[in-house]
This record gives C-alpha cells, sequence and structure tokens, in this order.
C-alpha cells in the first residue's frame, strides 16, 4: 500500500516537471523565435536606382562613399577615382531582398553579434531623392554558418543571413576598417592586341621599338587584279632601325599581352607633387601605335615598398590622365626585357 501511494507522489511530481519543463520550452521559443524568418531590404534594387552608397564602420559613418554620376560610379574617398562597376552591383545585388532568421531583440547583447555602436558594418544607400532605400548593419559571421549577424539600425532585432555580406564590402574575417581600395576599377588599361601596329619601350636598356610585319591574304583566283590585303590575325616582330635581329615572337607578345592589358594594384593622391612619384621627368616609359592612329603612352616613376595595407609596385600614369597608378612588379618585369631576353634560345 505504502509502495503504491509513493509511486503515485513520483507520478505527479513527474507530471508538475514535465508541465514545467514545457512551459519554458514554450517561452524560450517565444522569445528568440518569434517569426522565424523576415524580409531586412526592399527587394528589386539595382545600382540604377541608387545615387549615393556609403559604408561605415562603427564611429565612423562614412569610411567608403560611392557616388552615382552621368559618367559612371565614383568614389569620393578615393579622389573621385573611378568605381568597379561589378563590385557594386554584387553588393545591390546580395543586400537587395535581404532576408534573415531571427536570433535576439536584446539591446543589451548586441555587441556579442558584432552590431554594437563601436565594431558593425554600415550599408546605407539613397535614391536621387535623398530617401534611404538600403539601411543595414553588419556583424560577425556565425561559427558554421554561411551568413552574418545583421540589424535594420531602427531596431535592435537580430537575425542571420544566408548570405556573407562582409565578403561583399572587402571583409573576411569580420567587422573592420573597410577599404576604398576594394571598390576601385583598377583595370588602368585594356586594348585589343590585334589593333597594334608597334610599341616602344625605354628603360634602363635603353629604347627598343618592336614594329609587327603582317602576313598576307592573297587575293581570291578570280580577283586577279585585287591588291593582297593584310592579315592583322598573323604577325612576326622586327626591331625597327633595319636591323637583322631575330626575335622569338612568344617572347614579344608576351611584352605586347602585358601592356595592352595593364591592372594596378593601386592608387595614390593625384593632386600631390608628381615628383614625389618620380613622374615629373620619367625614365621609363612605353608607347603603343594603334592601327587607328592613337599613341597609348605610359611612363613610369619610382617604384614604392609595401607600407601597412599599401601594395608595393611603380607609379604610372597613362598619357595626359592624372590618375596615379600603382602596378605591379610583376608587370613591370614583363615589359621592361633586355634585347638578349627576346632572342630565341
Amino acid at each position: 500500500m505504502i509502495k503504491t501511494r509513493n509511486l503515485a507522489i513520483i507520478g505527479v511530481v513527474l507530471l508538475v516537471l514535465l508541465g514545467v519543463s514545457f512551459m519554458q520550452k514554450s517561452g524560450h521559443k517565444k522569445a528568440t523565435s518569434q517569426s522565424s524568418v523576415a524580409a531586412i531590404v526592399a527587394e528589386g534594387i539595382v545600382p540604377a536606382d541608387l545615387s549615393r552608397i556609403t559604408i561605415g564602420y562603427g564611429t565612423t559613418p562614412e569610411v567608403v562613399v560611392l557616388s552615382n554620376n552621368p559618367t559612371g560610379w565614383t568614389i569620393d574617398t578615393a579622389w573621385h577615382a573611378k568605381a568597379n562597376l561589378a563590385r557594386i552591383e554584387t553588393l545591390v545585388r546580395n543586400v537587395s531582398g535581404l532576408v534573415g532568421e531571427y536570433r535576439s531583440d536584446n539591446a543589451e547583447v548586441l555587441g556579442d553579434y558584432g552590431l554594437g555602436a563601436d565594431g558593425a558594418i554600415q550599408i546605407r544607400a539613397t535614391n536621387p531623392a535623398g530617401e534611404v532605400v538600403i539601411a543595414l548593419d553588419v556583424g560577425h559571421k556565425p561559427e558554421r554558418y554561411p551568413g552574418n549577424f545583421v540589424r535594420h539600425p531602427d531596431n535592435n532585432k537580430v537575425y542571420v543571413s544566408q548570405k556573407n555580406l562582409l565578403a561583399e564590402v572587402g571583409l573576411y574575417d569580420g567587422p573592420e576598417l573597410p577599404q576604398n581600395r576594394y571598390f576601385l576599377e583598377l583595370q588602368a588599361l585594356q586594348e585589343d592586341r590585334l589593333e597594334v601596329d608597334r610599341m616602344a619601350i625605354t628603360g634602363e636598356n635603353g629604347r627598343l621599338e618592336f614594329v609587327k610585319e603582317f602576313a598576307m591574304e592573297a587575293p581570291a583566283a578570280e580577283e586577279t587584279e585585287a591588291a593582297p590585303v593584310f592579315d592583322r590575325n598573323t604577325w612576326e616582330w622586327t626591331l625597327a632601325g633595319g636591323t637583322n635581329t631575330v626575335l622569338a615572337k612568344t617572347k614579344v607578345d608576351a611584352v605586347l599581352n602585358s601592356l595592352v592589358a595593364v591592372r594596378a594594384a593601386d592608387l595614390v593622391d593625384p593632386k600631390a607633387d608628381l615628383a614625389a612619384y618620380g613622374l615629373a621627368e620619367t625614365s621609363r616609359r612605353a608607347s603603343l601605335q594603334m592601327q587607328d592612329g592613337r599613341e597609348i603612352v605610359l611612363t613610369f616613376g619610382h617604384d614604392r615598398e609595401a607600407i601597412a595595407d599599401a601594395p608595393a609596385g611603380t607609379y604610372m600614369q597613362l598619357g595626359d590622365d592624372a590618375t596615379v597608378w600603382v602596378v605591379t612588379e610583376y608587370a613591370m618585369k614583363n615589359i621592361f626585357k633586355g634585347l638578349d631576353e627576346l632572342k630565341p634560345e
């Protein structure tokens, strides 16, 4: 009898404990789950709809400022240099229509998510009317999860996104000071190698001028009076000046390839004294003579060593353009070759 009563008491206690556990779990779910997924940024936004994008960090709301001008996107915080449209498009595409899974609405723990006042990446964008159409704070990347903790700056609700938005502003380890360099258009020169007739290079090895000797296309058999024409897809290289120096086509072509597609590593202040860059009087230069009569001139100044996050390279300008580029040592080695390096082995 006593055993039966004890079992009954134990049963009642278990029921009570199960009820308490259920209530606690329900309360926790309400406190932390709410709507599990919510829209954070409106859909359908494209760069053409925007006039300005700012990216801030912590207490500095405008570290990188991008402006949409009639001539294209520029970076106001980097001497109004041309911006890389592809990176702007990728950023806007990933932010537009952003949804997130709810995590918290406790203001006291925003810092734990990297969303405190002193640590979040702030992405803002306005349309031509000055209306804010993107307002997003981005925090840490959760462990074993592809996205970031995010929130709208007007409330404390924290969500985790499916997309890694830090990567879209050039950050990979976590919220930190963003860099203008990530959004710079660093393609300094892009020309068609088939349109080049000759090139000249002046450097430590003196001046070398290379001329394309194009193959000739014979006229069709029925066109007996037609003059032969140049085949611009087939050529050999000769040195200007009537020398009989034999050149290795593949080696000289490699120099040409480096000259027609120059990608820089950085830009610097174009309003600074050009003498400081070694560009006031230059001893290294290269030029391309194009089929349409244009001459493209590249002048090279001092070399610079890497400083902090600024990469090493050589200062360069193109023609009369005020932009001062920093090109890599790799590019310089490919352009400035000695004559012996361009002969057949």
